[in-house]
Formats: structure tokens, sequence, C-alpha cells
């Protein structure tokens, strides 16, 4: 049976989704066209909402609906601690935490020569004038970057280039994860864990 060309172009659209491939993004599609069409014409109004209005703050990079985004205006947060992530939903997780209260910048990615992603194509110069304009601002600054090689390399690339501005540079410890078995462990995980203990 051939497929109608509304419901074939819109799976067409969710198959570009990370992680959703051709017969989730047909069964995505055929779900949205079962339901009352109110919830469809919301289901577009969001898409075109987050087409027309989001945009990344001025400031730290961030996907925001203005400019410069809560985060950034916020008078309680402390601009002396500015923590480094590679994209926006990762400060949805770290506020998710309630630890942090100081400021982000968002990379838009982590440095990948396979794809192509080099240092230049991220936020990196941003963020390096962002510290040398306000150097007796920033007191300390916290790599929020996933633990694996790429996150290790664009870390390692970043404290190379903050290593002139005298400003400490911190980075979120790893080990093994809360709930978990030592025995399923692997050797970089007890490695880091074991380089990250701390006293009882």
């Amino acid at each position: 049976m051939r497929i109608p060309r509304s419901i074939d172009e819109l799976a067409k659209m969710f198959d570009r989704l990370p992680g959703v491939g051709p017969r989730a993004a047909l069964r995505y599609a055929y779900w949205l066209a079962a339901q009352p069409k109110p919830l469809a014409h919301r289901f577009a109004e969001a898409a075109k909402h987050l087409a027309e209005q989001v945009k990344t703050c001025d400031i730290c990079g961030a996907w925001t609906d203005e400019s410069p985004c809560s985060i950034c205006s916020d008078p309680g947060r402390d601009a002396g601690l500015l923590c480094i992530v590679a994209n926006s939903q990762d400060i949805r997780v770290m506020e998710d935490a309630a630890i942090f209260r100081g400021k982000y910048h968002v990379l838009g990615g982590l440095i990948d020569p396979v794809e192509g992603k080099t240092a230049e194509r991220l936020s990196v110069q941003r963020l390096l004038s962002r510290i040398k304009s306000n150097p007796a601002e920033i007191k300390e600054v916290v790599l929020a970057l996933d633990p694996d090689v790429l996150g290790d390399t664009t870390a390692l690339y970043l404290s190379r280039q903050l290593s002139e501005s005298n400003v400490p540079v911190s980075r979120l410890a790893r080990g093994i994860p809360t709930g978990a078995q030592i025995e399923y462990a692997d050797e970089a995980t007890i490695t880091d864990a074991y380089i990250n203990r701390r006293k009882n």
C-alpha cells in the first residue's frame, strides 16, 4: 500500500532526529495522524514557534527565548564561576542537580577531527574573549564535558588555551557511579575513581 504523501514527508522529518530510525519515524508519523486534529495543530505550532522564537544567548550561547538568557541576566548567580558545557542540554542537567550557582558558556559541541569539528568551529574564541574582558571577575572555570575521548581532547585543548589567563581550571570528577558494582567497572573507570578518591 502506498504511504500518503503527508505521512511520508513527516516520517522523513522524524527520521532526521537523533536515535530515530526509519521504522520508528514512520510509527511516529502514523501516531500523529491518528490523533485529534487540535493536537496535530499544537504540534505544528510548537515546531513553528521553535523555528521563529528560539535563538542563542548573546553572552553564553545557550538556546533561549530572549537574550540575554535567564541565567546570564540573574544577578543572584556567581559571575566568578564559569561552567563550560558542550551543548545547551548539558546546562539543564547541571541545573537539575541544583548544585552549581555560577554562569555558563556553551561550546556548541566537542572537538571531533573525524567529523571535521575543529576548535575553530566551536565557541572557543568567544570564551577566551569573555575571560580576557573580565580577568578580575572570573575566579574559576569548571569544565563539565563528557568523560570520553572527545571530551578529554576538548578539555585538554581548553586547559592549554586558558593557561595564559591564570584562571584556575577544574573538571568534574569521574569514577564509579552511585549504585554501580565495582566488578562491572572497566579499567579507565577504576583508574579515575582511584585518582579522584576522597577521605571519609
